[in-house]
């Protein structure tokens, strides 16, 4: 299947910082869907920021007079949404890269502030920076004493938003530290995007989430979410695939799609990152605006076909060491398919021909071809007469994987037929899974028309998985075609995330097939089956692995005991998009 005219694929332009200014020349106004907010107007408020400077402003209906930190004051246009009592102010500042966008509680005087401006890093400067500030409205009394605060109160949930601009999207909070979301409006939308992003709790109804889109245009979002009415309140700021400027500030409506059981302690309430005292570090190192990040294009080196075939010609491993996706907890290799010839009929007309000589080694050959192929594989039962096993095709260019499910119980078989190489990237593993039956002396007599199948039956569901002591994620399976994991911290906190394309595949009530590749970051593909009985997943990890030392080729086992965490009801959306 191919993906990559979606927008988890797109590529932005490098901007520098002239460029910058001079798209923010003159001083943008943010362009609004629905009229800005006018309470503002004639009315002066001075900030009190706990770490920042004193913001001063006068407001008339579409500009305001901003001093900052006792420097000169300046005009500019703004804009400004209101939710019961819950302000959100945003604007950007005359000769520079930079702006605020300001929560102002009017219930209580308190203030989150968040500083934007436009950094990244060189030689690209479009990826929008924030540095978040607690505070208080001046009101001439005695400060307040509390303030907002970090959260995880909303850890786990699931929306669905229409916005006043037309915009539709799919929200999830598996972490506390990271999101994803989906484009459901944008007709290339459909595979999920992952952003690290920021909670803050106003009061049990009332949070502040804002993301930065890493990887992608580097816009920044930030939200207050009403989650009695299911309202939100945004504006957002950077660059689209155009390098037009997009600055915008919205509202939309809501409804809670579900959520993903969050796995702290029930006392736990998220008021402190989940980041240990080296990494803490780390981010204070490196300054003001600093926030976790994972950057997979500058994590993976871009290799030539050239050099990947160098690799696969010295360091070609088949289940020997250790990849990321090893575990302590894979299933056990199993022995049931030892002395069995068969072949595999698939309905695209493949053939693959199989004799099974131990528990570790095989003979393949494809339809049509005379010589046997040797091999060595790995084959686990993840259900009842459900074997997956899977190996190299030794010699084939581009290197090929073939990781068979066959049920011997009725006959039917899947095939998820990989190779290095998917169109885009030479390294990058390209996939496609294809449907047929067994064929073999004293088997079972397969079915004329059923067969193993796509399914969206996973759409929706969250799964904790347990790879070994040192491993554990969350899996979101959020759309049709595409999932995000995250990574657990420290406390059991949802962590770092990322996303890709994937396919699912229903085999039987007990086995459900899942296979990814992991594009965009370091090009592997993962398959598994899982047991929803049982609660353990099984499978292989194939790709390059890009170590300095010593670069390989891999295919390794994986698997993980899983837990249910809930989900979200999800698939009426995307019906309603292929109708």
């Amino acid at each position: 299947m191919n993906y990559f005219k979606a927008t988890f694929y797109d590529t932005y332009t490098p901007l520098t910082e002239e460029q910058i200014r001079q798209k923010l020349t003159p001083v943008p106004s943010p362009a609004c869907a629905s009229p800005s907010w006018c309470g503002l107007t004639g009315k002066n408020i001075k900030i009190i920021l706990d770490d920042g400077p004193v913001l001063e402003y006068a407001f008339t209906r579409d500009m305001l007079r901003f001093t900052e930190g006792g420097s000169q004051p300046v005009e500019v246009p703004y804009a400004a949404k209101e939710l019961e009592g819950i302000i959100l102010l945003t604007h950007m500042i005359p000769d520079t890269v930079r702006g605020y966008s300001i929560v102002i509680d009017s219930n209580t005087n308190l203030v989150t502030a968040f500083e934007v401006w436009f950094c990244g890093f060189e030689p690209d400067k479009r990826e929008v920076w924030r540095h978040c500030m607690q505070g208080y409205v001046d009101a001439g009394g005695p400060a307040p004493e509390k303030r907002h605060g970090l959260t995880n109160r909303i850890e786990g949930t699931g929306t669905h938003w229409i916005d006043d601009n037309g915009r539709e999207m799919l929200y999830f909070f598996p972490s506390v530290v990271w999101s994803s979301y989906v484009e459901l409006s944008n007709p290339r939308g459909g595979i999920t995007i992952t952003a690290p992003s920021d909670y803050y709790k106003i009061n049990d109804k009332y949070y502040i989430y804002s993301r930065s889109e890493q990887e992608y245009s580097g816009s920044f979002t930030l939200e207050v979410i009403d989650l009695f009415t299911v309202r939100h309140i945004g504006v957002r700021l950077g660059f689209d695939l155009n390098d037009a400027l997009d600055y915008v500030i919205y509202s939309g409506k809501g409804e809670i799609t579900g959520r993903c059981t969050n796995l702290e302690l029930l006392t736990d309430y998220g008021t402190e990152g989940p980041f240990d005292e080296k990494r803490r570090e780390k981010f204070k190192q490196e300054g003001k605006g600093s926030r976790p990040s994972y950057r997979p294009r500058f994590m993976h080196r871009d290799y030539t076909k050239e050099e990947v075939d160098e690799i696969i010609r010295k360091n070609l491993r088949c289940f020997k060491g250790r990849t990321i996706m090893s575990s302590a907890n894979t299933l056990e290799t199993s022995d049931y398919m030892v002395g069995k010839r068969f072949a595999l009929r698939y309905d695209n007309g493949l053939v693959w021909e199989y004799d099974i000589l131990d528990a570790s080694r095989l003979k393949w050959r494809l339809g049509g071809e005379s010589d046997w192929h040797e091999e060595v594989y790995q084959g686990i039962e993840p259900a009842k007469d459900i074997i997956l096993f899977s190996h190299i095709c030794t010699g084939s260019d581009p290197l090929r994987n073939a990781t068979h499910a066959v049920d011997f119980s009725n006959g039917l078989t899947t095939c998820v037929d990989a190779r290095l190489g998917n169109g885009r990237k030479p390294w990058e593993v390209g996939h496609e899974a294809y449907f047929g039956i067994l064929d073999m002396d004293d088997g079972p007599t397969p079915p004329v028309t059923a067969r193993h199948g796509f399914t969206t039956e996973l759409v929706g569901k969250a799964y904790s998985w347990a790879y070994g002591e040192h491993m554990q994620s969350i899996h979101v399976y959020s759309t049709p075609e595409s999932y995000s994991w995250t990574i657990i911290a420290n406390k059991n906190a949802g962590g770092f995330m990322w996303s890709s394309p994937c396919l699912y595949v229903k085999l039987r009530e007990d086995a459900y097939l899942m296979s990814w590749t992991e594009d965009a970051c370091n090009g592997n593909q993962g398959t598994f089956i899982l047991n929803p009985w049982i609660m353990h997943d099984g499978g292989f990890f194939f790709g390059i692995g890009d170590s300095e030392d010593e670069p390989d080729v891999h295919l390794n086992p994986l698997g993980a005991y899983a837990r249910p965490l809930a989900g979200y009801d999800l698939m009426r959306f995307f019906e309603q998009k292929q109708k």
